[in-house]
């Protein structure tokens, strides 16, 4: 009868863990809150490297390919 139960314990015990880790791992991280968003996303200027709001900046496009530019190198 002890050997039934060790082999019994034995074959279910790896999967007994494995849920209780999932678990655990499932309940502390339920509550976390995502990182928030920055308020303004802002561009760098591809000459000067500037960073400026998208109403300050003048998208340029080569050959297919987006650049951001501040009104002072574009212009």
């Amino acid at each position: 009868m002890a050997d039934s139960w060790l082999q019994y314990g034995f074959a279910w015990a790896p999967w007994l863990i494995f849920a209780l880790i999932v678990l655990s791992a499932y309940l502390l991280t339920r509550s976390h809150e995502k990182a928030a968003a920055p308020a303004v996303q802002t561009y760098a200027c591809s000459q000067c490297g500037r960073r400026g709001r998208p109403e300050q900046m003048v998208q340029v496009v080569h050959e297919g390919a987006v650049s951001w530019q501040c009104t002072q190198c574009a212009g």
